[in-house]
């Protein structure tokens, strides 16, 4: 069922009773109450406020690739960011809108001599979405590399989030869990090698996939002050094949593959196995770092 959201002769597709099956890498059965897919800043507000007249719980996701959507479904106003595009460079920096692919963001970096993301190749997912959960590979993290964040309260209001020294790091974001990420501002090195790194980036791609598992989840898990959690992952043994559809990764212990026909209850089985395994031997409590929409 469809509803036309209309604004000063503008109109936005709201779905209802969304199927939330294909809006992730795993199957769910269940289904939204409401369902937006904003293309402008200016439609998400609208989506934002249409959301409170009807006294809406509001989540946000992006291409689903750290969101877990339950079969129970969601009875309020799921809100994709996907369709938020755009990128702009001004010399060393380069600004993505939200709905923009690490991937893309990646490749349009080397393509104007900016380095240093290739480590992040093969990480999927949005650029809002590696902001949100400060993506890592290689001891690095998409942090590293911030200069400041444009945000927007579910108010409707717009605010930057800059980067001051080291308080945006492995272990600390300085996005607020109800923030909806707008766009994202990169500070990169400049450089001429292009084909160096784009061998780079073709490389970490190639460590990271397994075939034929094309899809996964990556950080899992929050990183703690004093530990990593792919090096508890990967120490309390549950990497590898666990008899589920997913496991987590040698190469990246605190990413997920998800298979073919993997479900919902496949990783939500596998997740609390490992949280179980990590408090036995380590004593600590792993906090996740996707997104459960409930």
């Amino acid at each position: 069922m469809h509803d036309n959201l209309s604004f000063k002769g503008e109109k936005i597709k709201l779905e209802e009773d969304k199927s939330l099956s294909g809006l992730t890498f795993f199957t769910s059965r269940g289904r939204a109450r409401y369902f937006a897919r904003p293309e402008t800043i200016r439609e998400l507000r609208e989506v934002l406020k249409t959301a409170q007249e009807k006294n809406l719980d509001i989540k946000v996701i992006g291409s689903g690739t750290h969101v877990i959507l339950p079969d129970g479904g969601f009875d309020g106003m799921l809100i994709s960011t996907e369709s938020l595009k755009g990128m702009t460079i001004k010399g060393s920096l380069i600004t993505a809108m939200a709905g923009e692919s690490l991937d893309d963001v990646i490749n349009t970096a080397i393509e104007h001599n900016l380095m240093g993301l290739e480590e992040f190749g093969g990480i999927p997912g949005t650029i809002a979405a590696a902001i949100k959960i400060n993506a890592t590979s290689q001891n690095k993290s998409i942090g590293d590399y911030h200069f400041y964040t444009d945000t927007m309260s579910r108010d409707g209001r717009i605010h930057r989030k800059p980067d001051y020294f080291d308080f945006f790091n492995s272990t600390r974001n300085i996005i607020d869990e109800e923030e909806i990420i707008l766009s994202t501002t990169l500070r990169l090195k400049e450089g001429k090698r292009t084909a160096e790194a784009r061998i780079r980036k073709e490389r970490f791609i190639e460590l990271f996939f397994i075939p034929p598992c094309k899809n996964f989840i990556g950080n899992v898990f929050k990183d703690g002050k004093d530990y990593k959690a792919s090096e508890l992952i990967k120490k309390a043994g549950m990497t590898g094949d666990k008899g589920l559809l997913c496991e987590f990764s040698s190469f990246q212990s605190n990413c997920l593959f998800c298979y073919p026909e993997c479900q919902v209850k496949d990783v939500l089985t596998l997740i609390e196995m490992t949280r179980e395994r990590v408090k036995e031997l380590f004593g600590i409590a792993l906090s996740l770092s996707i997104t459960i929409v409930s």
